[in-house]
């Protein structure tokens, strides 16, 4: 019998793949981008002198200092915002540069949560231009010794509130210019899609692991769980349908899913998850929260790991077992929106628009992070702002 492979035959079912993937990604995806614009409420002055050492100082190379016409607490919306709209396109799709790549099948659900986020913040910018005059008066009389210079820099409120701009842009359709005989082209641009995908679902996976299987003790101390409540498995709804949607990708990619499904049926149907098989889900959790030992798996290159492990096998990062952890799993749930939304950081926000939100690390998407606003150049009057 002849077992050997014809290269000829090999050769052509990889076009055939890669053509496959390339007419999936033109029909089976769009580009979803999101703009994002507000004031600041703060004003650059013009040239000042600088006290240094005692001693003012007055040189072009010494930039000017801002001055806050406007608190910043009312501003928090904004950021809230940007929060939840980083967590929904991470969810939904992948980024891919500066855009964030999409499955058509998932787009209606996508801008169905996009347009809940727009009608909270749409609440909270009327609620604060309704009390704009209240706001500016009692933040100058709390400034007393600034409130002349805060009057001359402060806005109209119609203008300040012309500065806000939450907009989810058409999709637009997915057509990369590359000839169908390109194959390496071809090939790189599934596979670093595929790439970002693996790195997006580690990184969700290892905040999963965080954020489940570990929790504070009355001193602060991470401490590993003993038990869990089955809505634990919740947590992985997510990572399915990311996966699940972009699956054309990379056909192994049904393995991951199939494993990870095979995990979470194995677990208790009634009572706590606990010993071995908490074990073995919190295992199984940190095979998806690294890229490279998922993309192992996915192409069998990773040996199937043991499942009847001692009960703390999973507290890999040397912490403490916990005898007393055995709350509500609901109660991180509802903690967790008020966790993730940061407090505005006045040097977190300029008075510019630039494109390209960058990576979901806050995301994008581990939930305990602050969004990083990249420090940018001043101009008078200007507006801050992201494209997602």
């Amino acid at each position: 019998m002849n077992t050997s492979i014809n290269p000829t035959t090999t050769t052509v079912t990889d076009s055939a793949v890669l053509c496959s993937r390339l007419q999936q990604l033109e029909q089976g995806i769009c580009v979803v981008n999101i703009i994002s614009q507000a004031a600041c409420g703060e004003k650059s002055l013009p040239k000042v002198k600088v006290e240094l050492d005692g001693q003012l100082q007055d040189s072009d190379t010494i930039k000017g200092s801002k001055i806050r016409w406007f608190p910043k607490e009312p501003l928090n919306f904004v950021n809230k915002s940007k929060q939840a709209i980083s967590r929904t396109l991470n969810a939904y799709g992948v980024r891919w540069g500066d855009m964030t790549i999409v499955p058509l099948a998932r787009l209606d659900d996508l801008q169905q949560e996009i347009e809940s986020i727009q009608i909270e913040w749409q609440k909270d910018l009327d609620a604060m231009l309704i009390d704009f005059d209240n706001l500016v008066s009692d933040w100058h009389m709390n400034n007393l010794d600034v409130a002349d210079i805060m009057r001359r820099y402060t806005m109209d409120k119609n203008e300040f509130g012309g500065r806000f701009k939450l907009k989810m842009l058409p999709p637009v359709a997915f057509k990369p210019l590359i000839d169908e005989n390109d194959e390496d082209a071809a090939e790189e641009l599934a596979n670093s899609m595929l790439d970002n995908l693996y790195n997006e679902v580690a990184k969700m996976a290892s905040d999963v692991y965080e954020r489940s299987f570990f929790v504070k003790d009355d001193k602060g101390h991470k401490v590993a769980r003993t038990r869990a409540n089955r809505r634990i498995k919740d947590s992985f709804k997510t990572l399915i349908e990311k996966l699940g949607g972009l699956s054309f990708l990379d056909s192994n990619i049904e393995k991951v899913i199939s494993e990870t499904e095979r995990v979470l049926n194995s677990m208790p149907k009634t009572g706590w998850i606990e010993d071995n098989d908490l074990a073995a889900l919190a295992h199984w959790t940190c095979v998806m929260s690294n890229a490279d030992t998922l993309k192992n798996h996915a192409n069998d290159d990773l040996v199937d790991y043991e499942e009847e492990v001692i009960v703390d096998d999973f507290g890999v990062l040397g912490e403490e077992v916990s005898n007393n952890l055995d709350e509500d799993l609901s109660s991180v749930a509802s903690n967790q929106v008020e966790q993730e939304i940061p407090q505005i950081d006045s040097n977190s926000l300029s008075d510019e628009q630039f494109g390209g939100f960058g990576d979901f690390g806050i995301v994008d998407d581990n939930d305990d992070e602050v969004v990083e606003i990249p420090e940018i150049a001043e101009e008078e009057d200007g507006l801050f702002g992201l494209g997602f």
